[in-house]
Protein backbone atom coordinates (compact mmCIF):
# COMPACT_ATOMS: atom_id res chain seq x y z
CA UNK A 1 0.00 0.00 0.00
CA UNK A 2 2.67 2.30 1.03
CA UNK A 3 4.62 1.86 -2.20
CA UNK A 4 1.49 2.17 -4.74
CA UNK A 5 0.94 5.50 -2.95
CA UNK A 6 4.20 6.77 -3.51
CA UNK A 7 4.20 5.25 -7.24
CA UNK A 8 1.42 6.95 -7.79
CA UNK A 9 2.40 10.46 -6.32
CA UNK A 10 5.82 10.47 -8.25
CA UNK A 11 4.15 9.74 -11.75
CA UNK A 12 1.51 11.99 -11.56
CA UNK A 13 3.15 15.06 -13.23
CA UNK A 14 4.47 12.74 -15.87
CA UNK A 15 1.20 10.96 -16.64
CA UNK A 16 -0.84 14.53 -16.91
CA UNK A 17 1.56 15.85 -19.20
CA UNK A 18 1.17 12.47 -20.97
CA UNK A 19 -2.72 12.49 -20.70
CA UNK A 20 -3.08 16.07 -22.09
CA UNK A 21 -1.14 15.06 -24.94
CA UNK A 22 -3.46 12.09 -25.73
CA UNK A 23 -6.31 13.58 -25.01
CA UNK A 24 -5.60 16.22 -27.91
CA UNK A 25 -3.80 14.02 -30.01
CA UNK A 26 -7.44 11.88 -29.86
CA UNK A 27 -9.57 14.70 -29.66
CA UNK A 28 -8.40 15.92 -33.18
CA UNK A 29 -8.68 12.13 -34.51
CA UNK A 30 -12.07 12.14 -33.93
CA UNK A 31 -12.63 15.48 -35.63
CA UNK A 32 -13.36 17.32 -32.64
CA UNK A 33 -11.08 20.21 -33.32
CA UNK A 34 -10.64 23.56 -30.77
CA UNK A 35 -12.85 25.46 -33.35
CA UNK A 36 -15.96 23.10 -32.19
CA UNK A 37 -14.94 25.45 -28.56
CA UNK A 38 -14.06 28.54 -29.73
CA UNK A 39 -15.29 29.54 -33.54
CA UNK A 40 -14.20 31.58 -35.64
CA UNK A 41 -14.11 34.51 -33.60
CA UNK A 42 -15.69 35.88 -30.35
CA UNK A 43 -19.37 35.58 -31.72
CA UNK A 44 -20.67 34.13 -28.35
CA UNK A 45 -19.17 37.08 -26.35
CA UNK A 46 -20.28 39.66 -28.50
CA UNK A 47 -23.91 38.46 -28.38
CA UNK A 48 -23.75 38.00 -24.94
CA UNK A 49 -22.46 41.55 -23.87
CA UNK A 50 -25.43 42.87 -26.49
CA UNK A 51 -27.76 41.22 -24.33
CA UNK A 52 -26.53 42.54 -21.31
CA UNK A 53 -26.98 45.99 -22.57
CA UNK A 54 -30.70 45.16 -23.52
CA UNK A 55 -30.31 44.45 -27.26
CA UNK A 56 -31.90 41.42 -28.50
CA UNK A 57 -30.07 41.19 -32.27
CA UNK A 58 -30.15 37.83 -34.22
CA UNK A 59 -27.42 35.61 -33.67
CA UNK A 60 -24.60 36.16 -35.46
CA UNK A 61 -23.47 33.29 -38.29
CA UNK A 62 -21.48 31.03 -36.06
CA UNK A 63 -20.35 27.52 -38.45
CA UNK A 64 -17.59 25.84 -35.98
CA UNK A 65 -15.97 23.82 -39.54
CA UNK A 66 -13.28 21.51 -38.15
CA UNK A 67 -11.37 20.24 -40.90
CA UNK A 68 -10.26 16.98 -39.50
CA UNK A 69 -6.74 16.65 -41.28
CA UNK A 70 -5.30 15.34 -38.14
CA UNK A 71 -7.39 12.23 -39.37
CA UNK A 72 -6.34 12.73 -42.67
CA UNK A 73 -2.39 12.72 -41.98
CA UNK A 74 -2.46 9.66 -39.11
CA UNK A 75 -4.44 6.99 -41.49
CA UNK A 76 -2.27 7.96 -44.33
CA UNK A 77 0.70 6.95 -42.00
CA UNK A 78 -1.05 4.05 -40.56
CA UNK A 79 -1.51 2.55 -43.81
CA UNK A 80 1.88 3.19 -45.25
CA UNK A 81 3.57 1.31 -42.50
CA UNK A 82 1.12 -1.00 -41.28
CA UNK A 83 -1.37 -2.40 -44.26
CA UNK A 84 1.45 -4.88 -45.18
CA UNK A 85 2.12 -5.82 -41.05
CA UNK A 86 5.78 -6.88 -40.10
CA UNK A 87 6.58 -10.07 -40.71
CA UNK A 88 9.34 -11.85 -39.26
CA UNK A 89 11.74 -14.59 -41.10
CA UNK A 90 15.27 -16.53 -40.20
CA UNK A 91 17.83 -16.20 -42.40
CA UNK A 92 18.69 -18.58 -45.14
CA UNK A 93 21.53 -20.56 -42.89
CA UNK A 94 19.21 -21.25 -39.92
CA UNK A 95 15.89 -21.81 -42.03
CA UNK A 96 13.61 -22.61 -39.31
CA UNK A 97 9.86 -23.02 -41.11
CA UNK A 98 8.40 -24.80 -37.84
CA UNK A 99 9.37 -22.04 -35.55
CA UNK A 100 7.94 -19.15 -37.70
CA UNK A 101 4.59 -21.66 -38.14
CA UNK A 102 4.53 -21.34 -34.36
CA UNK A 103 5.03 -17.48 -34.01
CA UNK A 104 2.65 -17.15 -36.77
CA UNK A 105 0.12 -19.19 -34.53
CA UNK A 106 1.03 -17.09 -31.23
CA UNK A 107 0.52 -13.76 -33.18
CA UNK A 108 -3.13 -15.45 -34.04
CA UNK A 109 -5.66 -13.44 -35.84
CA UNK A 110 -5.30 -10.61 -34.24
CA UNK A 111 -1.91 -9.22 -35.35
CA UNK A 112 -2.88 -6.96 -37.91
CA UNK A 113 -5.28 -5.22 -35.97
CA UNK A 114 -3.50 -5.03 -33.17
CA UNK A 115 0.19 -3.62 -34.37
CA UNK A 116 -2.46 -0.43 -35.94
CA UNK A 117 -4.37 0.45 -33.16
CA UNK A 118 -0.63 0.45 -31.50
CA UNK A 119 0.53 2.67 -34.47
CA UNK A 120 -2.32 5.14 -34.04
CA UNK A 121 -2.27 4.79 -30.03
CA UNK A 122 1.59 5.65 -30.43
CA UNK A 123 0.64 8.87 -33.34
CA UNK A 124 -1.84 10.28 -31.08
CA UNK A 125 -0.59 9.88 -27.47
CA UNK A 126 3.04 9.68 -28.40
CA UNK A 127 3.16 5.85 -27.15
CA UNK A 128 1.44 3.13 -27.45
CA UNK A 129 1.52 -0.29 -24.84
CA UNK A 130 0.87 -4.12 -25.63
CA UNK A 131 -0.15 -6.09 -22.50
CA UNK A 132 0.74 -9.68 -23.12
CA UNK A 133 0.10 -12.98 -21.13
CA UNK A 134 -0.40 -16.94 -20.97
CA UNK A 135 -3.84 -17.75 -19.74
CA UNK A 136 -4.91 -21.74 -19.58
CA UNK A 137 -1.41 -22.51 -21.73
CA UNK A 138 -2.28 -20.53 -24.53
CA UNK A 139 -0.25 -16.94 -25.24
CA UNK A 140 -2.98 -13.99 -25.39
CA UNK A 141 -1.89 -10.22 -25.73
CA UNK A 142 -3.76 -6.78 -26.29
CA UNK A 143 -3.51 -3.14 -26.46
CA UNK A 144 -3.44 -1.04 -23.34
CA UNK A 145 -4.80 2.73 -23.51
CA UNK A 146 -1.52 4.77 -22.99
CA UNK A 147 -3.98 6.61 -20.71
CA UNK A 148 -3.99 4.09 -18.12
CA UNK A 149 -0.42 3.73 -18.01
CA UNK A 150 1.73 4.86 -15.23
CA UNK A 151 5.71 3.57 -15.70
CA UNK A 152 8.62 3.52 -13.15
CA UNK A 153 11.76 3.15 -14.97
CA UNK A 154 15.25 1.63 -12.94
CA UNK A 155 16.97 4.70 -11.85
CA UNK A 156 20.42 2.55 -11.10
CA UNK A 157 20.75 1.54 -15.37
CA UNK A 158 21.54 4.25 -17.96
CA UNK A 159 19.40 2.31 -20.29
CA UNK A 160 15.67 2.72 -19.59
CA UNK A 161 14.49 -0.12 -17.86
CA UNK A 162 10.92 -0.92 -16.36
CA UNK A 163 10.53 -1.53 -12.96
CA UNK A 164 7.11 -1.04 -11.84
CA UNK A 165 3.60 -0.46 -13.87
CA UNK A 166 0.85 0.45 -12.84
CA UNK A 167 -2.30 -0.58 -15.11
CA UNK A 168 -5.49 2.47 -13.41
CA UNK A 169 -8.83 1.41 -15.22
CA UNK A 170 -12.52 2.46 -13.36
CA UNK A 171 -15.25 -0.34 -13.64
CA UNK A 172 -18.89 1.38 -13.12
CA UNK A 173 -21.40 -1.22 -11.91
CA UNK A 174 -24.71 0.07 -10.69
CA UNK A 175 -23.67 3.71 -11.24
CA UNK A 176 -21.13 2.64 -8.97
CA UNK A 177 -17.48 3.33 -9.54
CA UNK A 178 -14.51 1.57 -8.66
CA UNK A 179 -10.96 2.22 -9.73
CA UNK A 180 -8.76 -0.50 -9.93
CA UNK A 181 -5.07 -0.72 -9.55
CA UNK A 182 -2.64 -2.93 -10.93
CA UNK A 183 0.97 -2.76 -9.40
CA UNK A 184 2.95 -5.28 -12.06
CA UNK A 185 6.52 -6.21 -11.71
CA UNK A 186 8.92 -8.47 -13.16
CA UNK A 187 7.56 -11.37 -10.32
CA UNK A 188 4.32 -10.50 -9.75
CA UNK A 189 1.16 -8.44 -9.91
CA UNK A 190 -0.50 -6.63 -6.41
CA UNK A 191 -4.21 -5.67 -7.22
CA UNK A 192 -5.72 -2.77 -5.13
CA UNK A 193 -9.44 -1.21 -5.57
CA UNK A 194 -10.86 1.91 -4.39
CA UNK A 195 -14.68 2.47 -4.12
CA UNK A 196 -15.78 6.03 -4.12
CA UNK A 197 -15.01 8.56 -1.19
CA UNK A 198 -13.18 5.26 -0.05
CA UNK A 199 -9.57 4.42 1.01
CA UNK A 200 -7.51 1.65 -1.43
CA UNK A 201 -7.56 -1.38 -0.29
CA UNK A 202 -5.38 -4.65 -1.44
CA UNK A 203 -7.47 -7.02 -2.89
CA UNK A 204 -5.02 -10.13 -4.60
CA UNK A 205 -0.97 -10.74 -5.33
CA UNK A 206 -0.76 -13.22 -8.45
CA UNK A 207 2.84 -13.90 -8.75
CA UNK A 208 4.12 -14.72 -12.59
CA UNK A 209 7.18 -16.16 -14.31
CA UNK A 210 7.83 -13.92 -17.49
CA UNK A 211 10.72 -12.52 -16.02
CA UNK A 212 9.99 -9.05 -16.73
CA UNK A 213 6.77 -6.63 -16.57
CA UNK A 214 4.43 -7.99 -19.17
CA UNK A 215 3.71 -4.80 -20.72
CA UNK A 216 5.86 -3.37 -23.95
CA UNK A 217 5.93 0.42 -24.99
CA UNK A 218 6.10 0.92 -28.85
CA UNK A 219 6.62 4.87 -29.04
CA UNK A 220 5.92 7.23 -31.66
CA UNK A 221 9.26 8.95 -31.90
CA UNK A 222 12.30 9.06 -29.74
CA UNK A 223 10.55 12.10 -27.33
CA UNK A 224 7.41 9.96 -27.17
CA UNK A 225 5.66 13.36 -29.31
CA UNK A 226 2.07 12.68 -30.85
CA UNK A 227 2.65 14.18 -34.43
CA UNK A 228 -0.12 16.81 -34.07
CA UNK A 229 2.56 18.92 -31.73
CA UNK A 230 4.03 19.41 -35.37
CA UNK A 231 0.89 21.07 -37.35
CA UNK A 232 -1.98 21.36 -34.99
CA UNK A 233 -1.71 25.51 -35.54
CA UNK A 234 -1.47 25.43 -38.86
CA UNK A 235 -5.03 23.23 -38.64
CA UNK A 236 -6.36 25.63 -36.36
CA UNK A 237 -5.76 28.70 -39.32
CA UNK A 238 -7.59 26.41 -41.79
CA UNK A 239 -10.39 25.51 -39.48
CA UNK A 240 -10.93 29.67 -38.51
CA UNK A 241 -10.41 29.89 -42.14
CA UNK A 242 -12.86 28.14 -43.31
CA UNK A 243 -15.44 29.22 -40.59
CA UNK A 244 -15.27 32.61 -41.21
CA UNK A 245 -16.03 32.01 -44.54
CA UNK A 246 -18.88 30.36 -44.48
CA UNK A 247 -19.90 33.10 -41.45
CA UNK A 248 -18.84 35.68 -43.78
CA UNK A 249 -21.76 33.96 -46.95
CA UNK A 250 -24.50 33.56 -44.30
CA UNK A 251 -24.34 37.09 -42.61
CA UNK A 252 -23.55 38.84 -45.95
CA UNK A 253 -26.68 39.78 -47.96
CA UNK A 254 -26.51 39.57 -51.88
CA UNK A 255 -27.97 42.74 -52.53
CA UNK A 256 -29.35 45.38 -50.04
CA UNK A 257 -31.87 47.57 -50.41
CA UNK A 258 -31.02 51.50 -49.97
CA UNK A 259 -35.02 53.53 -49.68
CA UNK A 260 -33.67 57.39 -49.19
CA UNK A 261 -36.69 59.36 -47.33
CA UNK A 262 -38.94 56.18 -46.02
CA UNK A 263 -38.12 55.41 -42.18
CA UNK A 264 -40.07 52.13 -42.11
CA UNK A 265 -41.12 50.27 -38.66
CA UNK A 266 -38.86 50.72 -36.21
CA UNK A 267 -40.40 48.96 -33.32
CA UNK A 268 -42.11 46.11 -32.96
CA UNK A 269 -45.02 44.31 -30.37
CA UNK A 270 -43.71 41.37 -28.05
CA UNK A 271 -45.58 39.83 -25.40
CA UNK A 272 -44.45 38.91 -21.58
CA UNK A 273 -45.47 35.59 -20.12
CA UNK A 274 -48.11 37.69 -18.45
CA UNK A 275 -49.70 38.59 -21.85
CA UNK A 276 -48.94 42.15 -21.81
CA UNK A 277 -48.17 44.00 -25.20
CA UNK A 278 -44.67 45.67 -24.69
CA UNK A 279 -42.71 47.69 -27.12
CA UNK A 280 -39.28 47.03 -28.17
CA UNK A 281 -36.96 49.11 -30.75
CA UNK A 282 -35.99 46.95 -33.92
CA UNK A 283 -32.37 47.48 -34.38
CA UNK A 284 -30.69 47.90 -37.46
CA UNK A 285 -29.09 44.63 -37.47
CA UNK A 286 -32.52 43.01 -37.25
CA UNK A 287 -33.92 45.38 -40.05
CA UNK A 288 -30.91 44.29 -42.10
CA UNK A 289 -31.45 40.53 -41.91
CA UNK A 290 -35.18 40.41 -42.28
CA UNK A 291 -35.98 43.39 -44.56
CA UNK A 292 -32.38 43.30 -46.57
CA UNK A 293 -32.43 47.25 -46.65
CA UNK A 294 -31.73 50.10 -44.72
CA UNK A 295 -33.03 53.47 -44.97
CA UNK A 296 -31.68 56.86 -45.08
CA UNK A 297 -32.93 60.95 -44.99
CA UNK A 298 -32.59 62.45 -48.40
CA UNK A 299 -34.41 62.60 -51.40
CA UNK A 300 -36.85 59.86 -52.61
CA UNK A 301 -35.15 57.12 -54.63
CA UNK A 302 -33.88 53.19 -54.38
CA UNK A 303 -30.44 52.41 -54.93
CA UNK A 304 -28.59 48.99 -54.29
CA UNK A 305 -25.61 48.22 -52.28
CA UNK A 306 -23.37 44.78 -52.77
CA UNK A 307 -21.07 42.64 -50.58
CA UNK A 308 -18.17 41.69 -51.91
CA UNK A 309 -16.01 38.65 -49.97
CA UNK A 310 -12.18 38.22 -50.61
CA UNK A 311 -12.29 35.20 -52.50
CA UNK A 312 -9.19 35.38 -54.25
CA UNK A 313 -7.53 36.72 -50.76
CA UNK A 314 -8.77 33.73 -48.80
CA UNK A 315 -7.89 31.40 -51.29
CA UNK A 316 -4.68 32.11 -51.57
CA UNK A 317 -4.04 31.73 -48.14
CA UNK A 318 -5.80 28.36 -47.88
CA UNK A 319 -3.30 27.05 -50.34
CA UNK A 320 -0.84 28.31 -48.81
CA UNK A 321 -2.26 26.48 -45.58
CA UNK A 322 -2.38 23.17 -47.04
CA UNK A 323 0.87 23.18 -48.96
CA UNK A 324 2.45 23.92 -45.39
CA UNK A 325 0.43 21.30 -43.58
CA UNK A 326 1.59 18.73 -46.01
CA UNK A 327 4.60 20.03 -45.32
CA UNK A 328 4.68 19.90 -41.35
CA UNK A 329 3.15 16.86 -40.60
CA UNK A 330 5.87 15.12 -43.56
CA UNK A 331 2.80 13.54 -45.53
CA UNK A 332 2.12 12.71 -48.92
CA UNK A 333 -0.40 15.75 -51.21
CA UNK A 334 -2.78 13.20 -52.79
CA UNK A 335 -3.11 15.93 -55.55
CA UNK A 336 0.33 17.12 -56.79
CA UNK A 337 0.73 19.49 -59.42
CA UNK A 338 1.14 16.99 -62.10
CA UNK A 339 2.32 12.94 -62.24
CA UNK A 340 1.86 11.59 -65.41
CA UNK A 341 3.69 8.78 -65.87
CA UNK A 342 4.82 8.38 -62.32
CA UNK A 343 8.43 6.78 -62.57
CA UNK A 344 10.04 5.43 -59.59
CA UNK A 345 12.37 8.18 -58.91
CA UNK A 346 9.23 10.59 -58.77
CA UNK A 347 7.18 8.54 -56.17
CA UNK A 348 10.29 7.88 -54.13
CA UNK A 349 10.41 11.85 -53.47
CA UNK A 350 6.56 12.19 -53.26
CA UNK A 351 6.99 9.50 -50.70
CA UNK A 352 10.29 11.09 -48.95
CA UNK A 353 8.92 13.53 -46.22
CA UNK A 354 6.02 10.50 -44.91
CA UNK A 355 9.17 8.12 -45.21
CA UNK A 356 11.32 10.19 -42.85
CA UNK A 357 8.40 10.38 -40.55
CA UNK A 358 7.24 6.62 -40.95
CA UNK A 359 10.91 5.69 -40.26
CA UNK A 360 11.03 7.17 -37.07
CA UNK A 361 8.47 5.27 -35.84
CA UNK A 362 9.74 2.29 -37.17
CA UNK A 363 12.81 2.58 -35.61
CA UNK A 364 11.38 2.75 -31.84
CA UNK A 365 8.80 -0.28 -33.35
CA UNK A 366 11.86 -2.95 -33.64
CA UNK A 367 13.14 -3.51 -30.59
CA UNK A 368 9.54 -3.06 -29.01
CA UNK A 369 8.60 -6.12 -31.53
CA UNK A 370 11.98 -8.21 -30.82
CA UNK A 371 10.88 -7.82 -27.18
CA UNK A 372 7.13 -9.11 -27.93
CA UNK A 373 8.84 -12.03 -29.76
CA UNK A 374 11.04 -12.67 -27.06
CA UNK A 375 7.99 -13.50 -24.89
CA UNK A 376 6.64 -15.71 -27.55
CA UNK A 377 9.73 -17.66 -27.84
CA UNK A 378 9.81 -18.05 -24.07
CA UNK A 379 6.17 -19.17 -24.04
CA UNK A 380 7.13 -21.78 -26.76
CA UNK A 381 10.79 -23.20 -25.40
CA UNK A 382 12.99 -22.21 -27.71
CA UNK A 383 16.05 -20.03 -27.26
CA UNK A 384 15.28 -16.61 -27.12
CA UNK A 385 18.53 -15.81 -28.83
CA UNK A 386 16.93 -16.87 -32.20
CA UNK A 387 18.40 -14.31 -35.47
CA UNK A 388 14.79 -13.45 -36.19
CA UNK A 389 14.55 -10.92 -39.44
CA UNK A 390 11.98 -8.40 -39.16
CA UNK A 391 10.68 -7.50 -43.10
CA UNK A 392 8.47 -4.53 -43.28
CA UNK A 393 6.71 -3.04 -46.36
CA UNK A 394 5.63 0.24 -47.18
CA UNK A 395 2.15 0.20 -48.98
CA UNK A 396 3.33 3.11 -51.97
CA UNK A 397 2.70 3.05 -55.58
CA UNK A 398 5.33 1.48 -57.14
CA UNK A 399 6.47 1.07 -61.21
CA UNK A 400 5.99 -2.51 -61.77
CA UNK A 401 7.86 -2.33 -65.25
CA UNK A 402 11.00 -0.82 -63.55
CA UNK A 403 11.17 -3.46 -60.91
CA UNK A 404 10.59 -6.52 -62.97
CA UNK A 405 13.12 -5.34 -65.58
CA UNK A 406 15.94 -4.47 -62.58
CA UNK A 407 15.19 -7.57 -61.17
CA UNK A 408 15.52 -9.37 -64.64
CA UNK A 409 19.02 -7.55 -65.32
CA UNK A 410 20.29 -8.70 -61.70
CA UNK A 411 23.07 -11.17 -61.69
CA UNK A 412 22.54 -14.07 -59.38
CA UNK A 413 25.60 -13.28 -58.34
CA UNK A 414 24.87 -9.93 -56.72
CA UNK A 415 20.64 -11.11 -55.58
CA UNK A 416 19.62 -14.76 -54.79
CA UNK A 417 16.17 -16.01 -56.07
CA UNK A 418 14.93 -16.09 -52.99
CA UNK A 419 14.96 -12.18 -53.06
CA UNK A 420 14.01 -11.72 -56.23
CA UNK A 421 10.98 -13.97 -55.32
CA UNK A 422 10.41 -11.50 -52.57
CA UNK A 423 10.56 -8.04 -54.07
CA UNK A 424 8.41 -9.36 -57.44
CA UNK A 425 5.62 -7.47 -57.89
CA UNK A 426 3.77 -9.95 -58.70
CA UNK A 427 4.50 -12.33 -55.70
CA UNK A 428 1.95 -11.54 -53.06
CA UNK A 429 2.89 -15.12 -50.46
CA UNK A 430 6.83 -15.43 -51.28
CA UNK A 431 7.47 -18.17 -49.35
CA UNK A 432 4.06 -19.86 -50.86
CA UNK A 433 6.07 -18.91 -54.12
CA UNK A 434 8.97 -20.92 -53.68
CA UNK A 435 7.57 -23.57 -52.61
CA UNK A 436 5.81 -23.88 -55.97
CA UNK A 437 8.99 -23.23 -57.68
CA UNK A 438 10.78 -25.54 -55.78
CA UNK A 439 7.94 -28.09 -56.43
CA UNK A 440 7.97 -27.38 -60.08
CA UNK A 441 11.89 -27.75 -60.82
CA UNK A 442 11.47 -30.96 -59.06
CA UNK A 443 8.91 -32.18 -61.20
CA UNK A 444 11.05 -30.61 -64.35
CA UNK A 445 13.98 -32.47 -62.83
CA UNK A 446 11.93 -35.91 -62.73
CA UNK A 447 10.47 -35.40 -66.24
CA UNK A 448 14.57 -34.74 -68.11
CA UNK A 449 15.36 -37.55 -65.91
CA UNK A 450 12.82 -40.04 -67.17
CA UNK A 451 13.57 -38.70 -70.71
CA UNK A 452 17.04 -39.43 -70.67
CA UNK A 453 16.59 -42.46 -68.93
CA UNK A 454 14.36 -43.72 -71.80
CA UNK A 455 15.07 -41.57 -75.11
CA UNK A 456 12.89 -43.49 -77.48
CA UNK A 457 9.85 -43.36 -75.72
CA UNK A 458 9.61 -47.47 -75.27
CA UNK A 459 9.47 -49.60 -72.42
Amino acid sequence: MPLLKKLLKDTDTQHSVICAQAAEGRRYYFNDDDIIKTGAAAIDEVNNYLQKLGKNPLKSADNRIPTNWHRIFTDQKIGYLFTYPPMFDTNSATKDDQLLDDISKALGDDYERVIKQLGTDATNCGQAWLAYWVQDNQFDYYFVDPERIRVVYDTSTVKPKIQYIIDVYNIIDNEKTTTHYNLWSDTECVMFTQEENKDIIQTEVVSHTYGEVPFICFKNNAASVNDLKMYKKLIDATDKLFSGFANDIDDLQEIIWVIKNYAGETSEIDYTEDGEEVTRDISPLQRLKAEKLITVDADGGVDTLHGDIPYEARSKFLEMLIDQLYVSAMAVNPNPDKTGNASGVYIEFLYSLLELKAGLMETEFRPALNKFVRAILKYLGRPQDVNLEQIWTRNKPKNDLEIVQMIAQTSNTVLSDETKTKVHPLSDDWSTERERIAKEQEIASQNMFDDFSNPGGTE
